[in-house]
């Protein structure tokens, strides 16, 4: 019975030590990547020839999250500044994938409620686009 005990306990301990590094890496370069693509999309929205998160950009976003980080497109949202916002002003825009798992044994660490279902990231700068 002990020993039972003992093996049963080392399988789940193995696992653990095994799969959940894993699962962290994995959220974490989702987190980055979402980050990465939102600031460069920030930075191409606020230039003087855009002023703007323009249909173009929102595609772009949407490719690279798709095509480099394989990310499914129905996980990708996005809401942003898409009206043309003169220069000294601020354009604004949030990114939103879903989130992947972070825990092996989601009830047993009692994280499943806890746990966001996205991973979010903002972004807020000033355009530079000159409206007349």
């Amino acid at each position: 019975m002990k020993a039972a005990l003992v093996e049963m306990l080392s399988v789940y301990v193995l696992l653990l030590l095994l799969f959940q590094p894993i699962l962290h890496d994995i959220y974490s370069t989702r987190a980055n990547a979402v980050e990465m693509v939102l600031d460069s999309a920030i930075q191409k929205a606020a230039n003087a020839d855009n002023g703007r998160f323009t249909p173009e950009i929102i595609d772009e976003m949407r490719y690279t999250l798709e095509h480099t980080f394989l990310l499914d497109s129905s996980d990708i949202g996005f809401t942003g500044t898409t009206v043309l916002t003169p220069r000294g002003e601020y354009i604004e825009g949030k990114l939103f994938v879903k989130s992947t798992p972070r825990w092996l044994f989601h009830n047993m660490f009692g994280s499943a409620d806890r746990e966001p279902p996205q991973i979010v990231r903002y972004a807020k700068q000033m355009s530079e686009a000159m409206v007349r």
